[in-house]
């Protein structure tokens, strides 16, 4: 996935310097630069869930995810390829508006760690409540059409206090009072060991901690001892 996204990315600015530098830029190329765009764009919304599927976490999330880039993806191709309605419009809008919600879920479920501060989950759940109220409030203002300023002044204050809160968690983690260092082995159930490190308040909590990192992996844990 990040390889995909890379691509996108490279081939969206190479061909944008190319028709910008040497092309007449006309419909077709518009098109073909907007399909880029959207495929660099929805691949950048889906990247948490490749976070998500290599930590082996909260996959129905991260298939949501993918589930909505591609759909934004495709109701974009079909508005650049074969023509704009305001149906269509919406509907790219609203699933996007959903993606999007998605992907900050993702992604901040993805930086989350054992050793966060009580603060930090609580924020965590507020922030997901915070999306999942955007999203929606968004979605009745494309459909529904208020006429009225104050819904979109309380629709702009909630988006930044969304963005507040996901700005907060990464720096409450790394303001937290820092644990010990456990180096362990982890004895596995066919007599393999593996030797990890574990930073923790004390020793049961790294066991813990290890315990759940090594068998989200698929494989069972018969012991733990410190190296």
């Amino acid at each position: 996935m990040l390889t995909g996204v890379a691509v996108s990315l490279c081939a969206t600015a190479l061909l944008a310097i190319g028709i910008l530098l040497f092309g007449n830029f006309g419909d077709t190329e518009g098109r073909i630069l907007g399909t880029t765009l959207m495929l660099a764009g929805y691949g950048l919304v889906a990247l948490p869930a490749g976070f998500l599927l290599d930590q082996s976490r909260h996959r129905p999330l991260a298939a949501a995810i993918v589930a909505l880039a591609i759909a934004g993806l495709t109701l974009g191709l079909v508005s650049i390829w074969g023509g704009e309605s305001e149906t269509l419009g919406k509907s790219i809008v609203t699933v996007t508006v959903f993606a999007l919600a998605a992907s900050q879920t993702g992604a901040l479920a993805a930086r989350r760690q054992e050793t966060d501060p009580s603060s930090v989950r609580t924020i965590f759940a507020i922030s997901c409540g915070l999306a999942l109220l955007l999203t929606v409030m968004a979605t009745a203002a494309v459909w529904a059409e208020p006429n009225t300023q104050f819904y979109f002044r309380i629709l702009g204050a909630l988006a930044v206090l969304d963005v507040l809160l996901v700005a907060l968690q990464p720096l409450l983690a790394l303001a937290r009072p820092r644990g010990e260092i456990y180096y362990l082995t982890v004895g596995l159930e066919r007599g393999e060991e593996l030797e990890t490190e574990v930073e923790a308040p004390d020793f049961a909590a790294a066991a813990a901690r290890a315990i759940r990192e090594t068998e989200r992996t698929g494989r069972r844990v018969r012991r733990v001892a410190r190296v």
